[in-house]
């Protein structure tokens, strides 16, 4: 069975109504998100729904309809208070573990970034330039200075080119607006910099 989560609210209101607080939290917490609910209520619901609509005479497939036949039905309320009482501790769960799931996930975009995104925090063009390029030119002084192989010509030239160009794309972006406004130099850097001018 597909469920269209999203189309839960005017069940959810129904069943509320209803007096079954859990279920209809559970509908809720089932259609703040478009076409699938949160997992474990992703689990819990569709039988939950196939009850209540066992016990209105409706189908779980048409959601809407199915709020209309709890609204209408005078004995709705024993019907889904009953449906409420059987599923309840799964329901209470499933709604739990997604609080916490909701706050687990609030808590970790709170969390600093490690070290290395703040370094690197553009992406791999800046890292390769910041990286690649000051370890090609510190092997070729040190081929030169201790007698090593160098880098071919042929082949350094073309990557200092390709590094050239792609901090040219990033100046280009730059301009248009689509890099992201951070400084050339990261803030960790910045610091590092500050500290050793004495500022």
């Amino acid at each position: 069975m597909e469920i269209d989560f999203s189309a839960l609210g005017p069940l959810a209101e129904a069943v509320e109504k209803a007096g079954a607080p859990i279920l209809a939290a559970a509908l809720r917490a089932g259609s703040s998100v478009s076409a699938a609910a949160p997992f474990p209520l992703n689990l819990v619901l569709p039988a939950v729904l196939n009850g209540v609509a066992d016990a209105v005479g409706g189908s779980s497939d048409d959601l809407p309809a199915l709020a209309g036949k709890v609204a209408s039905d005078p004995n709705a309320a024993a019907k889904i208070q009953a449906i409420e009482d059987t599923h309840k501790d799964d329901l209470q769960n499933a709604l739990d573990f997604a609080h916490l799931q909701v706050e687990q996930n609030a808590a970790e975009l709170g969390v600093a970034a490690p070290l290395w995104a703040k370094v690197l925090f553009a992406g791999w063009r800046p890292a390769m330039g910041w990286i690649g390029g000051p370890v090609l030119v510190s092997y070729q002084l040190a081929a030169a200075t201790y007698g090593l192989k160098p880098v071919p010509a042929d082949i350094f030239n073309w990557t200092v080119t390709a590094w050239g160009m792609l901090a040219g794309l990033r100046t280009v972006d730059k301009w248009q607006g689509a890099a992201s406004p951070a400084s050339v130099v990261p803030a960790p850097i910045r610091k590092i910099m500050k500290r050793a001018a004495g500022k």
